[in-house]
């Protein structure tokens, strides 16, 4: 099992620990959770949610969730080729764009933010907006996937952290 790869390394799994161990049973699930960051933030067809953006919207939701994986998510921000203009400010949770000057971007905003925060108010509405909005169906599903994903990721790593904690207080 990769011990270098993102939810590991951010969860602090060291090697040789018993928590690497006990998820080296699981070891599919962390490939495949390294195939879907890499399959959302950096997708062969981006469509038109750009990688910058993709970017912006996993360090909004690691910063929702006041995570520790904003820093990896910003880290691909910075490596970004993408010219950002004033998109990386919105990768702070309080700040929205300005919808008379951005209203395609703030509608995408206020969708990531409703996802997060209350997925179970999503509606046919939420995606109405979207549209009307300008955004295209398909990148409506590019954006829910990489919502999705960024979320479990999250609590993923959350979940991991408190084995390596509980090991680390053991251990001592």
């Amino acid at each position: 099992m990769n011990i270098n790869s993102v939810t590991l390394r951010i969860a602090g799994v060291k090697e040789n620990s018993p928590v690497l161990s006990v998820l080296e049973q699981r070891s599919e699930i962390f490939q495949l959770t390294e195939n879907s960051h890499d399959a959302v933030l950096h997708p062969h067809d981006a469509g038109g949610i750009s990688y910058a953006l993709r970017a912006v919207i996993a360090t909004r939701i690691s910063a929702i969730h006041e995570d520790e994986l904003q820093s990896h998510y910003l880290k691909l921000l910075e490596d970004s080729d993408e010219p950002l203009d004033m998109v990386g400010i919105f990768c702070d949770p309080h700040i929205l764009p300005n919808a008379e000057t951005n209203g395609w971007l703030r509608t995408i905003i206020n969708h990531v933010d409703l996802l997060t925060h209350s997925p179970q108010m999503a509606t046919k509405a939420s995606i109405d907006e979207l549209k009307t909005a300008g955004v295209a169906e398909a990148d409506i599903v590019r954006i829910t996937q990489l919502v999705g994903f960024v979320n479990y990721q999250v609590r993923l790593i959350q979940g991991i952290r408190l084995l390596v904690n509980k090991n680390n207080k053991e251990n001592k």
